[in-house]
């Protein structure tokens, strides 16, 4: 977690020339082309993980070890980073006073809702992405090359437990995701709660986060320039329904992010992670279910009881984020119901469509869709 390893170049080729995907790692076929909109039959572009990240990623030994131990760390940080300040906080007299000013200072740091967080690139290239990646190779599928002068809101699914989209994808330069976005930050939104949790939410504002907040939203749509907002939107309640092969979304009452795109006349792109919801299992009981939807009316999110590989080891998993093409969207600061709905109807169409379409080749044992 230490020092950068600079990023192996990936061009943006489209599947068919593409040399090291899905064939070399799972087997399965590449992409087939699909009719546009405008009916001309066009490719996806594939960024496969990089030479280096698939090398160790197949890499055994003491390698293997340092992987699984650092994903199993980094799945904890929740825990281990605001543990490690009340540890020192009992343990380290002089130090009590700083750590009650940094935690008031938690609650009200501007970087919460200025709409662009407080990103530190060299936090994104920290040698520990190397092994992360390894650990979850992440692959890039672009159905469209986005023009890095426009604003998007990218809508992605599914939340999954810890939401590695957002922290893999996302946080990390190691993913590829700025190499096939070239041009345009995306900026995960995250609950506000969570980035007041103290040492984790440093964390998350150096890979990018930003409050989901109907506030920093616009602030950042509003800068333009390929400024970009990525958002889980099933959120707390949809991580309920995370386990392996299972592929249920809460969508069909979530209208705010088309809301907010509409106003700022961001482009909306449907992305669905393949590979995000099978990385841990879920404990489902009738009583613990009633407890947790409790829990998430009260305190706006949900506290999902998982287990990985012998406990808390989370499973080997490639993701992959398939962004699709984007719904052009006009701008109008006060849209009415009517246009709310239809192109909340039109974004659920496109997330089917690609769902459909890659599920094939990037999940033949999911389930189907189910958007609730």
């Amino acid at each position: 977690m230490f020092v950068s390893d600079s990023m192996q170049t990936r061009e943006p080729a489209p599947s068919k020339e593409s040399t090291s995907g899905a064939a070399n790692m799972s087997g399965s076929p590449r992409p087939l082309p699909f009719e546009s909109r405008n009916g001309t039959m066009e490719e996806p572009y594939v960024f496969e993980p990089s030479k280096d990240i698939l090398q160790l990623s197949q890499a055994g030994g003491l390698s293997m070890v340092i992987q699984t131990f650092l994903a199993t760390l980094f799945t904890a940080l929740v825990l281990v980073m605001p543990l490690a300040l009340i540890y020192v906080f009992v343990l380290v007299s002089w130090a009590r006073i700083p750590i009650v000013g940094y935690m008031a200072f938690c609650f009200v740091d501007p970087a919460l809702d200025n709409g662009v967080g407080r990103r530190i690139q060299w936090v994104r290239a920290l040698s520990i992405w190397k092994y992360i990646n390894a650990y979850f190779p992440v692959r890039i599928v672009l159905e469209k090359r986005l023009d890095p002068t426009n604003s998007y809101l990218f809508g992605v699914s599914p939340h999954g437990i810890l939401c590695y989209s957002g922290q893999v994808v996302m946080g990390s330069l190691r993913s590829g995701m700025d190499e096939a976005l070239k041009g345009i930050t995306v900026h995960p939104a995250g609950l506000r709660h969570a980035l007041t949790v103290p040492i984790f939410r440093d964390y998350l504002l150096a890979i990018g986060t930003i409050s989901s907040s109907r506030t920093s939203i616009r602030k950042c749509l509003a800068r333009g320039n390929g400024h970009s907002v990525g958002i889980v939107i099933g959120g707390a309640k949809e991580s309920l329904y995370t386990n392996r092969g299972s592929r249920q979304l809460i969508l069909k009452n979530r209208k705010g992010f088309v809301r907010e795109a509409i106003m700022a006349g961001a482009h909306l792109v449907p992305t669905f992670v393949f590979g995000e919801n099978d990385i841990f299992w879920q404990v489902e009981h009738p009583l613990l279910r009633r407890l947790q939807r409790w829990m998430q009316s009260k305190m706006m999110f949900a506290l999902p009881v998982f287990y990985g590989r012998f406990g808390l080891i989370p499973r080997r998993t490639q993701l992959t984020a398939v962004f699709g093409s984007p719904l052009l969207v006009a701008k109008n600061p006060n849209p009415t119901h009517d246009e709310i709905n239809r192109v909340h109807a039109q974004y659920l169409v496109e997330l089917r469509r690609i769902y459909a379409r890659f599920k094939p080749i990037y999940d033949p044992e999911g389930d189907d869709l189910v958007i609730a």
